[in-house]
């Protein structure tokens, strides 16, 4: 849970990023997520490369369906999912902490291949949490070891090409807190595989470290220069032998390399009343998953933001606490004057079970009334009783604005009985 302390209010942040090689998911996830530490963190960003493509976008894929599976049971909500060809980046938050998470955007650049294609390139998600924004990216650039500068091309074109729609932001480098995860590709220079995994035997990372290219890329100045990056203390994430611990085994020897990385920014001067920090608590791989010939890296950081929200919701909900199946409900709500986004005729109220996965995943909808913000008494809409003959349990509503589909309201937990 979230902790405050003084002025700020705390939030911790899971990454993982993973080359998943094409295939599906069938491991248990445990480690991978922390879920035995008790508390869970309150975010999860989860950055996956190489996932099958087919037809398939981003809230349909099974590792998105999996990662619900297993998360939405635990409290937390999908904020938002985006795909790319083999690019797949999702983002969970706790349901308590949902309406803290505004102005949610995604946006995709596209690398590989002079940039039609979109095998290689970068997705990400942005969000302002209590009002300091926060972005993830999650990136693929370039393959093999000759081809240093045409990934930090890639990663440049990522950089040029996403813009936001948001007020305060117009470019991933404007946000307070910036995460760069993925299969970023950086190898190691001038040693064989024979003398790399002598190396790694020996423990002695350091040596490997000043041989790692986006180390030198990033000591040049060419390369995500202000960036900072945990302690690499743990052996090369790729290349593995699939179902193995061995390092390429095949003829062409490839060497190891930190391939799989996780590297932030902080404006820690964006505000005259706060300091905001990210602490790192972890970075580390996870050997024992051999489902691809990647290891997974995995981060866990401290996020220092708001204490609270600047105003309470938008939206305020006057609901009945018990509904009855196949009746009509009348839902009354009152939506704040001075909000940020005035009422539209194509916003809508959603049902949703009380376990939901995501916004998406509502029962019915009704529109909303539109300049619902001029009627201080509040207003009314009905949810028609043919659409809640099957309801039974428990159910919440929320109030979904047209803009970025953003979540402006979320009622208290209620009953639809028989």
């Amino acid at each position: 849970m979230c902790t405050m302390s003084g002025e700020t209010k705390t939030y911790r942040l899971k990454l993982v990023t993973w080359n998943v090689g094409d295939e599906e998911p069938l491991a248990d996830f445990t480690d991978l997520l922390d879920l035995k530490t008790d508390p869970l963190p309150d975010i999860y960003g989860i950055g996956l490369q190489e996932v099958v493509s087919g037809e398939y976008g981003a809230y349909k894929s099974s590792w998105t369906a999996l990662f619900n599976d297993i998360l939405a049971p635990k409290g937390f909500c999908l904020l938002k999912a985006v795909k790319m060809q083999g690019l797949l980046l999702v983002v969970y938050i706790k349901k308590e902490d949902l309406l803290c998470a505004t102005h949610v955007e995604s946006e995709i650049s596209r690398a590989g291949m002079g940039g039609w294609w979109g095998n290689k390139g970068g997705v990400s998600i942005r969000f302002d949490l209590n009002g300091v924004n926060v972005i993830i990216v999650n990136a693929h650039l370039a393959a093999h070891r000759h081809n240093s500068a045409e990934r930090i091309e890639d990663f440049l074109t990522v950089l040029d090409t996403q813009k936001f729609r948001d007020k305060d932001v117009d470019h991933i480098l404007d946000h307070d807190y910036v995460f760069w995860i993925g299969d970023l590709n950086f190898r190691i220079d001038d040693l064989t595989q024979e003398e790399v995994q002598n190396l790694i035997e020996k423990k002695d990372f350091e040596t490997l470290r000043k041989k790692d290219q986006d180390h030198l890329a990033r000591k040049a100045g060419t390369c995500v220069e202000a960036s900072s990056e945990g302690q690499l203390d743990f052996p090369p994430t790729y290349k593995f032998d699939k179902g193995t611990d061995t390092y390429d085994s095949s003829g062409k020897r490839r060497v190891p390399a930190w391939c799989d990385r996780i590297l932030w920014q902080v404006h820690d001067d964006a505000f005259e009343k706060i300091t905001i920090a990210a602490e790192l608590l972890e970075y580390k791989s996870l050997p024992f998953y051999v489902l691809s010939d990647h290891k997974p890296v995995v981060a866990t950081f401290k996020l220092k933001v708001f204490p609270c929200q600047k105003f309470p919701a938008p939206v305020i909900f006057d609901v009945e606490k018990c509904w009855k199946a196949g009746q009509n409900v009348v839902v009354r709500y009152k939506m704040r004057k001075n909000s940020e986004l005035m009422s539209s005729s194509r916003d809508w109220i959603g049902l949703y079970k009380d376990d939901f996965k995501h916004l998406n995943d509502y029962v019915t909808y009704v529109w909303a009334r539109e300049l619902a913000e001029g009627c201080p008494e509040g207003v009314e809409v009905t949810f028609s009783g043919r659409y809640l003959s099957g309801c039974r349990g428990s159910y919440r509503v929320a109030y979904i604005s047209n803009y970025k589909d953003t979540l402006l309201g979320l009622s208290e937990e209620f009953q639809i009985v028989s």
